[in-house]
């Protein structure tokens, strides 16, 4: 049996440990798993719904998140990984009622870092009714 991991493999572990970082509020052990030119596409119906581009765009965007969503109850339920491509389904808590909200983000990661973070809501809960903010 190979010991070498599988660039899948190694993808998958970039996503977890971003999702580790996050969870214990490390915004530094964040960024180190973003590509300078990260784009995180938020769904317009969000309050928070746009395009970001950049760590300084994220930067902005994560106090914003924190007024709507608990970052420290991230759950990573599973992870779908193919190559450059790693899908999480993910379970986060709503600030406003702690009911759970529930989505799969789709990372793309070029040369060991996430270029591109797309989210899908399944279950957006009461943050489809906050006010849009951007």
């Amino acid at each position: 049996m190979s010991t070498s991991t599988s660039l899948t493999e190694q993808n998958r572990a970039i996503v977890l440990g971003m999702f580790a970082a996050a969870n214990n509020g490390d915004i530094d052990g964040v960024f180190s798993f973003l590509s300078d030119d990260i784009t995180i596409i938020e769904p317009p119906f969000m309050p928070f719904g746009k395009t970001y581009h950049g760590k300084d765009e994220f930067f902005a965007l994560a106090p914003v998140l924190r007024n709507y969503m608990d970052v420290s109850s991230i759950t990573v339920h599973y992870t779908i990984a193919d190559g450059d491509r790693v899908a999480a389904c993910v379970g986060i808590a709503d600030v406003a009622t702690g009911e759970l909200t529930r989505f799969i983000e789709q990372f793309t990661i070029k040369n060991g870092k996430i270029v591109e973070n797309r989210v899908f809501y399944h279950d957006a809960g009461t943050l489809i009714d906050q006010p849009k903010v951007v």
